[in-house]
């Protein structure tokens, strides 16, 4: 699958949003800000998820529609063997019941959790995605 200059641009720009995400979910954590942090442990893998999307020519305006795509391209072929949709789909429903969730309560607990399994993802997908766009 040959990636052009486009989408290797596009996937690079998508990949360190992921990356900055993450690291201010990190800051929020310090700040004990923990539905922020989980806001953005979860946004950090959506752009990283949007970022192997861009080599592909494919998006989605909505967030299960991403999640879809990529474990159809990504985790269904084996390109990105080591990640789990359940462990996506779990950050994606704690994102959903910090932000829009009455009354919510989300501990340091759940907050440490979303930081540490998103590190782990992104972690994982930087070196699948540099394979893809060389």
């Amino acid at each position: 699958m040959a990636v052009t200059p486009e989408q290797k641009a596009l996937a690079m720009h998508r990949f360190e949003r992921a990356v900055a995400s993450l690291n201010e979910a990190a800051d929020e954590l310090s700040r004990n800000n923990y539905r922020l942090t989980v806001n953005r442990a979860y946004y950090s893998v959506f752009y990283a998820m949007r970022a192997f999307l861009a080599t592909v020519n494919k998006d989605s305006s909505k967030h299960s529609g991403v999640m879809a795509l990529f474990n159809q391209h990504f985790i269904n072929t084996g390109i990105v063997s080591v990640i789990s949709f359940k462990a996506i789909q779990s950050l994606m429903d704690l994102r959903h019941e910090g932000d829009y969730q009455d009354f919510a309560e989300i501990t340091r607990d759940e907050a440490q959790g979303a930081v540490d399994t998103a590190k782990m993802i992104i972690d994982s997908l930087k070196d699948n995605l540099n394979k893809l766009i060389e």
